[in-house]
C-alpha cells in the first residue's frame, strides 16, 4: 500500500516494528501505547502527515473475509473505529469516503464500518485520537492468499490517494 501511495505521489511513513519481538517481557494488553510512541515520532519529524492508517489482517476465515469482483477473488476490507475516542465521528466520515471510492469500482470489497468500544479485550480507541482522519483497516483474513492481499493493497491505495487528493 505504501509503494503504491508514492507512485501516486503521497509521501508515506511505513513502520514495521515488530514490538512482540523487540520490547522484553512484552504485554499484548500495550500494543497501542507501543504503537503510540512511533506513531507520534513520525508525526513530529513529518508535521504535514495528516492521515494515519493502521493495517491489520482480520481473523475471521477465507468465507468471510473474500469477495469475487469482476471475476477476481480480493480479500475485502473492514474499516474499524475507536469509540472510546470522542471525536470518532470524524474519523468515521474519512473512512466512510474510502469506503464508498471502493463501493464505486468495487463493490462488496469493503464489509463495512464497525466501531468498537472498549473493553472486552478491545482497545476501544486505536491511536485514532492521534487525527481526525485516522483509520484500522482489516484486510483480508488469515486464509487470504498472497495474489488476493496484493490485488486489494493496489485497489486500497487507490481509494486512499483518490480521497487524499480530492480533499
Amino acid at each position: 500500500i505504501a509503494d503504491r501511495l508514492e507512485k501516486r505521489g503521497i509521501g508515506t511513513v511505513h513502520a514495521q516494528e515488530d514490538y512482540a519481538t523487540e520490547v522484553p517481557d512484552y504485554n499484548w494488553n500495550f500494543s497501542y501505547k507501543y504503537s503510540r510512541i512511533t506513531i507520534k515520532a513520525a508525526m513530529a519529524a513529518n508535521q504535514e502527515m495528516t492521515e494515519l492508517i493502521d493495517i491489520h489482517r482480520d481473523s475471521q476465515r477465507h468465507g468471510k473475509t473474500t469477495a469475487v469482483i469482476h471475476g477476481e477473488s480480493y480479500a475485502q476490507v473492514y474499516f474499524i473505529l475507536g469509540h472510546a475516542n470522542k471525536d470518532w465521528k470524524k474519523n468515521e466520515a474519512f473512512a466512510n469516503s474510502i469506503h464508498q471510492v471502493l463501493e464505486k469500482s468495487y463493490p462488496g470489497l469493503s464489509r463495512g464500518i464497525w466501531g468498537k468500544s472498549s473493553g472486552n479485550g478491545n482497545n476501544g480507541e486505536y491511536n485514532q485520537t492521534l487525527s481526525p482522519n485516522s483509520v484500522l483497516i482489516e484486510v483480508g483474513g488469515i486464509d487470504n492468499s498472497a495474489e488476493e492481499l496484493k490485488r486489494t493493497a493496489d485497489v486500497l491505495a487507490d481509494a486512499i490517494a483518490e480521497v487524499y487528493w480530492n480533499s
